[in-house]
């Protein structure tokens, strides 16, 4: 409900044009007013007298009388502006939880200007902490990537290559050749598990088949994988890709793709995946829906977030003029829908990054 203003606050809240322009009708109507009243009265009083002294006077009070009164209007009608130009300054020294407040000599103009200056801070300061959120969650990524992958390479290839030194020793003391073709053998068994290993963490970092065959063929992969990997039932709708997409996008779309379906092997509980990437009227999208759990997307989740998380993906998304949109409900699910528009003119290997 609206506070309803006197009729002073509504002569201080006109536009500064308006104050300066009443201010200064004043000043001449009042001149006008009060200089007819003394010259009727001089020339009344002293008829002999020539007047012209009336000029010089009437020239000088206008002029003081212009000066002080404009400087007081000026400085009250500018009061906010000053207030405006206080918080910049602060803002320039560093300061981001500025709120501009203006008094009861603010216009509508300057209201407007201040309300879109204090979205603007709130934007800034909520950006700075989204930037610092994933600056963190980047460190956090990389770290517990190098792990998994020194944790990989320890247990599996390096485990490989133990058992192939072993072999190849016992290979050198085998007197029959019986027992030499047998070590062979298991030599060859070692080396191809080594080299599967090392090509599944090779595969895991970056796909030769993104770069090869494209986005659908990528994400046809990984969707295999994860099906393999985490029992979960998923499938894979892919319309209108007949031609390759930019690099670029192609990269994001998959890191989204990705980082959406491990979360759903970590949290989501779900047993059925669905994911569809489509082509259609100049934009690219992907969706993936799950019946897992569900959660409270203005809650943040309780678990530790592996990897960019939402954040990131939408950071990604951001690189590519896409946007990111995330529905969800406890017990309902959650889809995951990632779009992007395309440009007439994209064709393969058209932008990299």
């Amino acid at each position: 409900m609206k506070t309803k203003l006197s009729l002073r606050q509504r002569l201080l809240r006109i536009p500064l044009f308006y104050k300066i322009l009443l201010a200064n009708s004043a000043i001449v109507g009042l001149g006008a007013v009060a200089g007819t009243v003394i010259t009727v009265w001089h020339v009344r009083r002293y008829p002999a007298d020539i007047h012209y002294e009336l000029i010089v006077f009437f020239a000088i009070a206008g002029i003081v009388i212009s000066f002080f009164v404009n400087r007081w209007t000026l400085k009250r009608a500018l009061e906010p502006l000053e207030r405006l130009q206080e918080a910049v300054n602060q803002v320039r020294q560093g300061q981001t939880d500025v709120q501009v407040t203006l008094g009861s000599v603010s216009d509508e103009q300057f209201d407007r200007l201040t309300e879109t200056f204090n979205r603007m801070l709130l934007k800034h300061e909520r950006h700075t902490e989204q930037m610092q959120q994933l600056s963190r969650q980047i460190l956090q990524a990389q770290e517990e990537e190098r792990q998994r992958l020194a944790r990989e390479l320890h247990d599996e290839a390096a485990q490989a290559l133990t058992s192939l030194l072993v072999h190849l020793r016992l290979l050198e003391r085998a007197r029959e050749p019986e027992k030499a073709q047998q070590n062979i053998q298991k030599l060859r068994e070692l080396t191809a598990q080594a080299l599967e290993e090392v090509r599944r963490v090779a595969l895991d970092l970056r796909p030769t088949i993104l770069d090869d065959l494209g986005l659908g063929a990528a994400l046809e992969w990984r969707v295999d994988e994860f099906t393999q990997a985490s029992g979960v039932q998923a499938k894979i709708q892919i319309e209108g890709l007949e031609k390759r997409l930019p690099r670029d996008i192609e990269l994001v779309f998959y890191r989204v793709g990705q980082e959406t379906l491990n979360n759903i092997a970590r949290h989501a509980q779900a047993k059925h995946v669905s994911v569809s990437l489509r082509r259609e009227n100049g934009t690219i999208s992907l969706e993936v829906v799950d019946d897992g759990v569900g959660f409270n997307p203005a809650v943040r989740p309780t678990f530790a977030p592996r990897g960019l998380g939402l954040l990131g993906m939408r950071e990604r998304m951001a690189m590519i003029d896409g946007i990111l949109t995330l529905e969800s409900a406890p017990g309902n699910g959650t889809r995951v829908l990632a779009s992007a528009p395309l440009k007439e003119d994209d064709t393969d290997g058209a932008k990299s990054i």
